[in-house]
């Protein structure tokens, strides 16, 4: 666990059974329980650089997808898309409104299901 500013960072490396590299990051604020991030990344063979696959927000912000001009008031999820890659715009500035979850604990058993990780020999209550 990091701790900086007000939040708590918690990573959890991953690799899949042909090798790949994901890890899953989970940023917590210390003051809001409606301000957190539940994020799988992926990692390229022979590159430090992770793309963000998918992002489980709070509802703390308002999001807003450019290419839609569509405003997202709570909790959501961001996906990484091609479309938003090749007009320039961040992989993941894609997202969708979310009604599956409402606290990040939550929002990491969803992601797991939603992206259909399994962990060995541990449940989402050992995070």
């Amino acid at each position: 666990m990091k701790k900086g500013r007000q939040y708590k960072e918690y990573d959890l490396p991953l690799t899949s059974s042909n090798g790949n590299k994901f890890q899953v990051r989970i940023r917590v604020n210390d003051n809001n329980p409606f301000d957190f991030s539940v994020i799988l990344m992926y990692q390229e063979p022979q590159s430090k650089y992770w793309y963000i696959l998918r992002r489980y927000n709070g509802k703390n912000h308002t999001h807003k997808n450019k290419i839609e001009k569509e405003r997202i008031l709570g909790y959501h999820i961001h996906k990484a898309t091609e479309r938003y890659q090749l007009r320039g715009y961040n992989i993941d500035g894609y997202a969708e409104e979310a009604s599956t979850y409402s606290n990040w604990h939550d929002a990491l058993s969803v992601m797991l299901y939603d992206c259909n990780i399994k962990i060995e020999g541990k449940t989402i209550y050992d995070y």
